[in-house]
């Protein structure tokens, strides 16, 4: 899927660009489970695509506008989009505060390599947050049978000490609304893991099994609000592939 959609068939040769939308769309079933206070999973049914058209670009959960060339691929402005709310219910009282509000908008750039594809983001939070977060990705390659194929996730982010309080932090109003004690988060880097598996259905129709965890670091891992120091990411997901 990462590679086939973004194949260079299609594309205008004065610009290497595609003149038309080039990848997969279809639509997805997301849940993931953050573990934040008594809250389990979040899953909501919402549109999938990883396409590329002109200089826009659509990968699961970015949206990146393309500028000038870099390397294997371009300066991009880039844009994140999370579903995930965070709201905190309290185990203790039940009481709830909600964290959300995230508006995460930065540069970036894409990098397809024969070594496999590179990811790197910056974002800022122009939510509530006001912090940044920094995001490398590495998907490998591998074909397992019948055109069966598996990308393989390395990466890691780092969440600024603003970014990281404001989602994972209490202050002393929270504290008393919700029985938990005061925690003041630090800057945390997390390393995380993943898979995709892309799985042919019939004609250009994919199936598409993703599944993410995420290694909170000591700067958040020890919130009172986290139940566990990870969180997890799955979703499956049925597209159609446009060449």
């Amino acid at each position: 899927m990462l590679s086939n959609a973004m194949t260079l068939e299609g594309l205008d040769e004065s610009t290497t660009l595609p003149n038309r939308i080039v990848g997969d769309i279809g639509g997805a079933v997301y849940s993931t489970n953050l573990n934040i206070g008594s809250y389990g999973p979040q899953t909501a049914v919402l549109p999938y695509g990883f396409f590329d058209y002109k200089r826009l670009a659509v990968r699961i959960d970015q949206i990146a506008f393309k500028t000038i060339k870099l390397g294997a691929g371009h300066l991009e402005i880039v844009g994140k989009v999370d579903p995930d709310t965070y709201k905190v219910k309290s185990v203790i009282n039940g009481q709830t505060i909600n964290k959300g509000y995230q508006a995460p908008i930065g540069l970036g750039t894409f990098q397809e390599t024969d070594m496999g594809i590179f990811m790197l983001n910056l974002y800022h939070d122009f939510g509530k947050s006001r912090g940044n977060l920094l995001e490398f990705n590495y998907f490998g390659e591998v074909e397992l049978i019948d055109q069966i194929k598996i990308y393989p996730q390395l990466g890691i982010e780092q969440q600024s000490s603003s970014y990281a309080n404001y989602y994972y932090g209490i202050t002393s109003e929270e504290a008393l609304q919700t029985g938990y004690q005061a925690f003041n988060a630090k800057t945390s880097t997390n390393p995380l893991a993943g898979f995709l598996l892309e799985i042919p259905v019939v004609d250009d129709w994919y199936l598409n099994l993703y599944g993410k965890r995420k290694w909170l670091g000591n700067g958040v891992g020890n919130s009172p609000v986290l139940t566990k120091s990870f969180q997890d990411t799955v979703f499956v997901g049925l597209a159609y592939r446009f060449k």
